[in-house]
């Protein structure tokens, strides 16, 4: 008998590659014997979390389509037509392709349409991105994270250790926060911030935050701050705990009482869902989806968004104090946003669908 494969398509940053990760450990207990390959560039997080997941990664050419006139939209079409290429080659012969957005997921889908291998992209964001659409203009199963158009709404795949600690009651987390603070070297019994501008980091959190540390630190609050792979690691100091890159953002949530970071789908549904008040500084990139993506959370009570460009040391300062009491009420009472905690499941059911066609013929 054939041996099935899945090629799933998530790369650039974790906002990508995390829910695709969580399919991937689906398919692997669900379908042990269906091969599944991720495709992703050189240049991306994933060719960290994919083979320490214990996946295949195969690379393809870096395509970001120029969302600007510059040079880069001279040039864009060969390096495409490279990526599509090598797109083609790992998709060729494959039953299925589940996209998750991005631009490998663009050739993924393409390469999926030349073979005429089924496609399924998943759309994390609230506003559509332009990969998705491909995907969907292609005839492709499109499912959702949010209310978009007449799609499927599954919610996101959330790692199960984020969806264990939403379902604790008020008394397990407070449980599972004086642990969490030791084990991130904290005093377990002081307010926490937790930071972090994406998977990538952020040189404009990373400043503000180092600027703000010299009055945050002295009113008995912590914070732990990742600072992104690429940038400098701050010194360690009481109270403090900067790290290049959380791997168990489980244990970083169940220390928070309190979260500053930007808005991508994957940061905005998980601290909707744990409940935890967040103040969101949406990035201006790709579609503007960011913004879109905090409202659906700040619009039920979830916390608050700042510009990118008043978030300030001076403003965080200001402000800290009604920020950590909204934090603490919404805490204390146990409230979060309702988002589908079973996306993995749904998300499963079609695939599983789509191999057992591809087994019947």
């Amino acid at each position: 008998m054939r041996t099935q494969r899945v090629v799933i398509a998530g790369a650039g940053t974790a906002g990508h590659i995390e829910p695709a990760l969580v399919i991937g450990d689906w398919l692997r207990e669900h379908y042990p014997e269906v091969q599944v390959t991720f495709i992703g560039t050189k240049e991306g997080i994933e060719n960290r979390l994919v083979p320490q997941a214990g996946f295949e990664l195969a690379l393809i050419k870096k395509a970001a389509f120029p969302r600007h006139f510059n040079k880069e939209l001279f040039t864009w079409k060969f390096r495409f037509a490279q990526s599509l290429m090598q797109a083609a080659r790992i998709v060729k012969g494959s039953d299925l392709v589940v996209g998750f957005g991005g631009y490998v997921s663009a050739s993924a889908y393409l390469a999926a349409k030349i073979s005429k291998v089924p496609m399924v992209g998943h759309e994390a964001n609230a506003k559509m991105g332009m990969a998705n659409k491909l995907a969907g203009f292609f005839g492709g199963t499109l499912l959702t994270t949010f209310v978009n158009g007449s799609y499927d709404v599954v919610g996101i795949p959330l790692r199960p250790s984020i969806v264990s600690l939403a379902k604790q009651s008020i008394q397990q987390r407070k449980e599972s926060r004086t642990i969490a603070r030791k084990e991130f070297g904290l005093d377990p019994d002081k307010r926490t911030i937790l930071v972090f501008g994406g998977s990538m980091g952020s040189v404009k959190f990373n400043s503000v935050i180092s600027e703000a540390l010299r009055s945050i630190l002295p009113q008995g609050i912590q914070v732990i701050h990742a600072v992104g792979q690429t940038n400098d690691l701050p010194d360690a100091q009481k109270g403090y705990a900067p790290f290049s890159y959380i791997d168990d953002m489980a244990s970083a949530y169940a220390a928070a009482d309190f979260v500053i970071s930007r808005s991508g789908a994957v940061t905005t549904i998980e601290t909707g869902v744990l409940g935890i008040y967040s103040l969101y500084v949406p990035l201006a990139i790709g579609n503007g989806e960011q913004l879109f993506n905090a409202q659906s959370v700040s619009s039920q009570g979830g916390g608050e968004i700042i510009e990118n460009s008043a978030f300030t040391a001076e403003n965080l300062v200001s402000r800290l104090d009604s920020l950590m009491k909204r934090a603490i009420s919404r805490q204390e009472s146990g409230e979060s946003v309702e988002f589908p905690m079973d996306a993995t499941y749904r998300i499963g059911l079609v695939i599983a669908k789509f191999l057992r066609r591809a087994g019947q013929n």
